[in-house]
């Protein structure tokens, strides 16, 4: 044990003063009888020790006037009006006009023998009953009214939403036709780059082999020069018609390079100016459908606004025109006439 648990136990053991100073490790104190005692058990104790103590002053003001008040309310006794007029208006509908249509001499002879003041209140409460009872079915009814009509303008928002639903699948099919055009028209777009890029290479191959029979022409230009200068100077030219004929051929297969190389040339071309023209075609049908699909549900947007608030249609249907002129309509700014300005504007 360490100093802290021997300290502790010598508190418990030493009665008096010195007890009830000492803070304990895991105690708690009684606040009547100054004991340690442990968490768990501290409220039981509590609770028999304040048992055993005499009340205080307080104690006793509030035990008294506790029992003033139950004196007070157990000495407030109905009277017989008051009661008979309890059962009769909790137990009328079971009971009291039950025994009125089937027994109504009996019961006339009993409603005469009843005070006048109970009649009178029975009948004042009979008639505000029916007063509450006319009041909530005048609210129920308007409240039946008010749904009704919110329901018929929820279907008509439902039958809206159904056409508009339908009218977006529609357009949904019909984009989704022109995606499948224009990824049609991407891949033959793509396939005819394919072969632009083939026929440039080809084109290229046919440029080398026209600039090699170029640079071997020019060599036999030079060669048959000096041929027909030998030849000149000694009169035989009868040697030289092989190189004339070679010369003519070449001449003519690099013509013919030339115009092949023209020909794919346009062609090809003639074939990306379709392939952009059906894009531009489907891009275009494309952006009708959207545009139209939007032009449309804005119409149903404006037919369900003028028909929630028909005091308000005229004036939409108006702000709506202006709002389409407006957009649809150019709009001319006036140059300003400052001398210092230094903005170009363009020429009116």
């Amino acid at each position: 044990m360490d100093d802290e648990d021997v300290r502790a136990l010598e508190a418990l053991q030493v009665p008096g003063n010195l007890s009830e100073h000492v803070r304990l490790r895991g105690m708690a104190t009684c606040p009547h009888c100054y004991q340690g005692f442990g968490h768990a058990s501290l409220p039981i104790h509590v609770r028999r020790c304040r048992s055993l103590l005499p009340p205080t002053e307080e104690e006793e003001a509030a035990a008294e006037q506790d029992k003033a008040n139950q004196s007070i309310r157990r000495n407030r006794v109905r009277s017989l009006v008051d009661l008979c007029l309890r059962f009769v208006t909790k137990h009328f509908e079971s009971v009291c006009m039950d025994r009125i249509v089937a027994f109504p001499e009996a019961e006339a002879a009993l409603i005469a023998s009843m005070p006048s003041n109970l009649l009178h209140r029975m009948v004042v409460n009979l008639v505000q009953d029916s007063k509450r009872a006319k009041m909530k079915n005048r609210e129920s009814r308007a409240m039946i009214e008010m749904l009704e009509s919110a329901l018929q303008g929820a279907r008509r928002d439902v039958a809206q939403l159904e056409s508009a639903r339908d009218w977006a699948a529609i357009s949904r099919a019909r984009m989704e036709e022109q995606r499948h055009v224009s990824d049609r028209l991407q891949r033959e777009l793509d396939t005819t780059k394919t072969a632009l890029s083939s026929a440039e290479l080809e084109n290229q191959k046919l440029r080398a082999k026209v600039e090699s029979s170029e640079k071997k022409l020019l060599r036999l230009e030079a060669k048959v020069r000096r041929r027909l200068l030998v030849a000149y100077i000694f009169h035989d030219f009868i040697y030289f018609i092989p190189w004339f004929r070679q010369i003519n051929s070449l001449k003519a297969e690099k013509r013919e390079f030339k115009i092949e190389a023209h020909r794919r040339q346009m062609e090809l071309s003639n074939q990306l100016l379709s392939a952009h023209n059906s894009r531009v075609a489907a891009s275009s049908e494309k952006a009708r459908l959207s545009r139209s699909f939007k032009e449309r549900r804005r119409s149903e947007e404006n037919t369900r606004r003028s028909k929630r608030s028909p005091t308000d249609g005229s004036s939409n249907s108006t702000t709506s025109n202006t709002s389409t002129q407006q957009r649809h309509s150019l709009t001319y700014h006036e140059r300003p006439h400052a001398e210092g300005s230094k903005i170009p504007y363009p020429k009116s």
